[in-house]
């Protein structure tokens, strides 16, 4: 399910509050109070959810064996729609229409005749919605990594309401969606640099479409003083510019990152005036559409990148804003003796995934945070016109 095979994409929650350090059968008896169950009378909400054991839709049941690895806990929030397809209503309705107006000498329904029409529609609607024949099941999986109090779930936005509202109430803590911002602001709390974090603004590393007087406005992001996603969108732009000029290869507190932007590249434009780019091929970086888009005020807003930390590899699509982890695959476990013992080491694959991108961005915000930025930005801004001189030559 989910985290244990296959390419993973799951987005970061941070769990806020007095969170037990590792399993115990309390966690898992909390979740099975709040499984969803299928009512068996009256008609069920047109959106229902609860948790799931996650092996399939219809897994009750939470124990050690099937939902704890090593010191994790692995389950899944089910989401339900209950749904009449509008087009099915309206069969119903002019169906029933027909039936009563065949019996009248003129041939049309009367107003009676159409509202007992649509009562008897909407009683045969609900009877079938109540055998479950519109019901539409998803399961969305969640890691729960006690030592770091880290939830991984590649919950939409639609469904991580949910998620918050349930987990909170479930274990009585709340969950904090990590992004750029939220990261950063911790970061730099931690150096005691918080007010250097409020400071942060985004940074102009071209002329806007309306000349000199135009500042980025990063149309995507939330405005107010928190959170600054636009470090993401930064950070991205960063780690270009040290993948082409120093080999892609990253110092950090944590070792050696290598990086190579590759498969995919999503630009966007800081000002909101000349739209997106999507590159998709070997290389998009070397594409004139992805030079001509720094030059023009876009700024990436995902790549896909090969990234390697400590002999293991990791392809990967990562979103700057919200620290998104899309279709990362794995290095393949060797020599495993079980199942389990393959997934408790993808976990392990997974922490080092998400250590080694964090180590960059904190490699990033040491300069970001510091007056280095100054001259790394001058350094950028001629590393974007060299590619201009770049492009015409050719």
């Amino acid at each position: 399910m989910g985290f244990a095979a296959g390419s993973v994409s799951f987005r970061r929650f941070t769990v806020i509050g007095n969170a037990p350090a590792s399993p115990d059968q309390d966690m898992l008896d909390k979740l099975a109070v709040h499984m969803l169950k299928e009512g068996e009378f009256g008609v069920p909400d047109e959106v229902e959810y609860g948790w799931c054991g996650g092996r399939h839709v219809f897994d009750a049941h939470f124990s050690f064996e099937h939902n704890v690895y090593a010191d994790t806990i692995l389950f899944a929030l089910r989401i339900d729609t209950n749904r009449v397809p509008s087009e099915l209503k309206k069969a119903y309705q002019i169906m029933e229409e027909e039936a009563a107006a065949a019996d009248n000498p003129s041939g049309f329904v009367s107003k009676q005749q159409k509202r007992d029409a649509k009562e008897a529609v909407q009683g045969k609607l609900e009877e079938e919605l109540r055998q479950g024949k519109f019901r539409r099941s998803k399961l969305v999986p969640v890691l729960w990594d006690l030592p770091t109090q880290t939830l991984y779930s590649p919950a939409s936005s639609a469904a991580i309401e949910k998620l918050l509202e349930l987990f909170e109430r479930t274990f009585e803590l709340k969950l904090d969606p990590q992004s750029a911002g939220t990261v950063g602001l911790v970061e730099l709390i931690e150096r005691k640099k918080k007010r250097d974090y409020e400071d942060l603004k985004p940074t102009r590393f071209v002329f806007g479409p309306e000349g000199e007087s135009q500042w980025p406005e990063y149309p995507w992001v939330a405005k107010g003083p928190q959170p600054k996603d636009f470090l993401g969108n930064e950070f991205l732009l960063w780690l270009w510019h040290e993948a082409e000029t120093r080999g892609g290869v990253i110092s950090t507190d944590a070792g050696v990152v290598s990086i190579v932007i590759d498969n995919s590249l999503d630009l966007d434009c800081a000002y909101g005036q000349t739209g997106r780019d999507l590159l998709k091929g070997n290389g998009p970086t070397r594409m004139p559409e992805a030079r001509d888009g720094l030059r023009t005020g876009k700024l990436p807003r995902k790549v896909g990148m090969i990234l390697e930390a400590g002999g293991n590899q990791f392809y990967l699509t990562f979103n700057g804003e919200s620290f998104t982890f899309g279709g990362a695959k794995l290095p393949d476990i060797e020599e495993a003796e079980n199942p389990r013992v393959v997934f408790e080491e993808r976990i392990g694959l997974l922490r080092d995934l998400c250590k080694s991108m964090d180590a960059m961005f904190q490699s990033f915000l040491k300069v970001r945070a510091s007056a280095a930025w100054e001259g790394q930005t001058a350094g950028i801004r001629r590393w974007i016109n060299s590619n201009q001189k770049q492009a015409a030559v050719a």
